[in-house]
């Protein structure tokens, strides 16, 4: 099944080829472009998992009639719309741990406030996170079950470390370092301050990767 962050890219590149279709009058321009999105989008389905579960079909022939659908220099952006939605159903489900495993996860916090999370499709959701006013604190959760929290502060448009887009981004710091003198290290950068939003945006693993190498436990 397709990642939602590869499902993101490939929604990215579906747009991105509408707009040439309607911008660019040299045909083998299109065509250029074209094969170029193919391309991409047949290599993210060499790296998905072989099934969909919902209706059996192989990811690598879904794509490819994904891309017979889009090979049309007529196609709309709300034709576009509608074969991504048909397409969203590969997509893997982040799969949201129980409130048990999600105290667990965060077992040093002592009273861990989590958020309704029935508004969020899960399928658009890379990592899971939440804000707490009250602490100043956000809160993430990585895929395997793995949770991260540090202090929030500030707000301004900058770039994402995460989804690695201009967004309204806040400060996070992680303590990465206890010493036994009490002396803590923290670390961290700057990541969207709406976390749903950031979700959205993002097309590739390594940025998050990245961020959490920065903020673990040292």
């Amino acid at each position: 099944m397709l990642k939602p962050y590869e499902y993101n890219r490939i929604k990215y590149l579906t747009f991105d080829l509408v707009n040439v279709y309607h911008s660019v009058n040299d045909k083998s321009t299109v065509e250029a472009v074209y094969a170029q999105v193919a391309t991409e989008i047949l290599q993210i389905a060499e790296n998905a998992d072989s099934l969909v579960s919902e209706n059996n079909l192989s990811v690598k022939v879904a794509i490819q009639e994904y891309l017979s659908a889009i090979d049309n220099p007529k196609l709309s952006r709300e034709q576009a719309e509608k074969l991504l939605t048909e397409l969203k159903t590969l997509v893997e489900a982040f799969h949201l741990p129980s409130e048990a495993q999600m105290k667990k996860a965060f077992k040093k916090v002592k009273k861990l406030k989590i958020p309704a999370t029935s508004q969020w499709d899960l399928r658009d959701v890379t990592y899971f996170a939440w804000n707490e006013v009250s602490s100043g604190r956000k809160y993430l959760l990585t895929v395997d079950g793995r949770g991260f929290y540090g202090s929030i502060s500030g707000s301004m448009k900058n770039i994402c470390a995460i989804c690695q887009k201009t967004s309204i981004v806040t400060q996070f710091l992680a303590t990465t370092k206890r010493g036994a003198d009490g002396t803590y290290t923290k670390n961290g950068t700057y990541i969207c301050l709406d976390s749903e939003q950031c979700n959205q945006q993002i097309q590739a693993k390594e940025g998050l990767e990245h961020f959490l190498e920065i903020i673990k436990e040292k």
